[in-house]
């Protein structure tokens, strides 16, 4: 295949070096037309340029610019030639080129071949997950659950997704209202399961009750009781609980016959007798089995098994996780579930690696429902991370390949290709350079007034008061948007702003501001958003 690629005198060098290095086994040439923007290259403009160059009979292909305008189809009417639209950055065009005789029948006259590629990539991802989401049809297999009643109910079991069950921390002490907004967020997030996280030292069973009721009439998915206590367990499942977390060695004998069948109950590896958990990995399992054989024994049904995830290096994770190895290896048939909120809550790291990392190891270890948290600020997220992680492994399994190029990711900070062009002097500059690090002005206050930046993290919206000058009380305006030039826009038209260095520091806090919606990073007003790490 032979392949002409048409660029602008500015990328012309970066173009020619990927060609070079390419390892397809393909002839591609580069022509460069007189315009320094490759972007500014429209097809009318590529057709007439091309019609002055001669015949092209020996080209297969014609790639222009990504983000070229206009529809490459009319270069294909002028030239005969199959023309279609490339990468918009060019450290995305080796990945074309490598695999551009395959490539060819995904391209796009009108879209950049790498957003119709990752378009069609999240469309099979999305295809592929509705069919793995569905409830399993006809009789169960062995080892398949069910939780929940109803449309909202799903199964658990070998060889079916992820499920994420989110944790209210310390529902007993919050208000109806933030209970169901927690409900409703996380729901949202992705949770397929809302838990109701009792508190250890003050056993309220009319409230588990009432909470349980709560979330079961408002909110459209499953709900669980997190407690040890036999009467807590006893009101949540009369408030509507279809699962219980957990069940022990003593707890079990105290829960009446006629509630054993109403919930699916996660056993642990514990006894309320005892402080500690078994020291040895033998021990731990051998405990986990018996508490299932006996919980059995009592008349419960539906049962899962939690070995019950340690946090790093104190105790440590590396024992628990062979548990969960070994339990599985015993007990194929007994869905699992791994609490792993304890794990990224007492890890000063951020949390969509840690549980990306943490779902990868769940998915290996046949896990089939995952519990976190959001209770720290460091761990906000994490239930919409661990939700699209759960997604991303499931893909993985389906179709025995690594995770990633899936169609769905969880980079969200870095990226995975780095489409910045290299700086590059412009030799024997005829211009003034100066290098502007040490200067700092001092500004005088803006007569039309000042400003002050806030996040609204529950509307998702910046919002700028803009005050008279010298005044600190009433702001004069307040204005909401979701990004930076939304709120820019609105100052300039209503000349809230008069001076050119007061404008450059609104445009600044604002991008900081956006930025800091976007990451969930704290916004301080003319504070910096991020700290480099220091090496000592």
């Amino acid at each position: 295949m032979k392949v002409l690629l048409i660029t602008g005198k500015l990328a012309e060098p970066l173009i020619r070096k990927i060609i070079s290095e390419t390892k397809a086994p393909h002839s591609f040439d580069l022509l460069v037309l007189p315009l320094a923007v490759a972007a500014f290259l429209h097809p009318k403009y590529v057709s007439s340029q091309l019609k002055l160059r001669g015949p092209l009979e020996d080209y297969n292909l014609i790639l222009l610019p990504g983000m070229t305008a206009g529809d490459a189809a009319i270069v294909t009417e002028s030239t005969g030639i199959p023309t279609f639209k490339g990468t918009r950055h060019a450290a995305d065009l080796p990945l074309l080129l490598d695999d551009i005789f395959d490539a060819e029948s995904r391209l796009s006259t009108t879209q950049p071949a790498d957003l119709a590629f990752a378009e069609q990539l999240t469309k099979k991802a999305e295809q592929d997950l509705d069919k793995g989401y569905q409830r399993p049809k006809g009789k169960l297999l062995e080892g398949v659950l069910i939780i929940g009643k109803g449309e909202n109910s799903f199964a658990i079991g070998r060889r079916l997704p992820l499920r994420i069950i989110a944790e209210i921390t310390d529902a007993p002490l919050r208000q109806e209202d933030e209970i169901i907004r927690l409900a409703n967020y996380f729901v949202n997030s992705g949770a397929d399961v809302i838990d109701i996280g009792m508190v250890a030292s003050a056993p309220k069973p009319s409230t588990a009750k009432a909470i349980a009721k709560l979330i079961h009439k408002h909110i459209p998915v499953p709900v669980s009781i997190d407690s040890l206590n036999a009467q807590e367990i006893i009101g949540g499942i009369e408030g509507g609980a279809q699962l219980v977390l957990s069940l022990d060695q003593d707890n079990m004998m105290d829960i009446p016959k006629k509630y054993r069948k109403r919930a699916t109950f996660a056993v642990i590896p514990a006894a309320q007798d005892s402080v500690e958990l078994p020291k040895t990995l033998d021990e731990r399992i051998q405990l986990l089995e018996d508490n299932l054989t006996n919980a059995r024994g009592l008349g419960y049904r539906s049962l899962i098994a939690d070995p019950l995830c340690d946090p790093l290096i104190t105790p440590g994770l590396s024992q628990a996780i062979r548990a969960y190895a070994e339990f599985h290896q015993r007990q194929p048939n007994i869905p699992m579930l791994m609490g792993i909120g304890n794990i990224t809550e007492l890890l000063d790291a951020d949390s969509p690696g840690a549980n990306a990392v943490l779902a990868g190891l769940a998915a290996e270890l046949g896990v089939s429902l995952l519990l976190t948290t959001e209770v720290s600020s460091k761990t906000k997220g994490s239930v919409e991370e661990v939700y699209h992680a759960a997604r991303m492994m499931y893909l993985a399994r389906r179709r025995r390949a690594h995770p990633k190029d899936l169609g769905i990711d969880l980079l969200r900070l870095k990226s995975k290709r780095f489409p910045e062009l290299p700086f590059e002097p412009i030799p024997d500059a005829e211009y003034p350079i100066y290098d502007v690090t040490s200067e700092r002005l001092t500004h005088p206050p803006d007569a039309q007034g000042y400003f002050t930046f806030h996040i609204d993290r529950r509307q998702h919206q910046i919002i700028v008061r803009h005050y008279p000058a010298g005044s600190t009380e009433n702001p004069t305006i307040e204005l909401k948007g979701n990004t930076a030039q939304q709120l820019i826009d609105a100052i300039i038209t209503r000349e809230l702003v008069s001076q050119l260095d007061h404008a450059a520091y609104i445009g600044r806090e604002l991008a900081k501001a956006e930025l800091a919606l976007t990451t969930g990073r704290p916004y301080i007003q003319e504070a910096a958003l991020f700290h480099k790490l220091k090496l000592e």
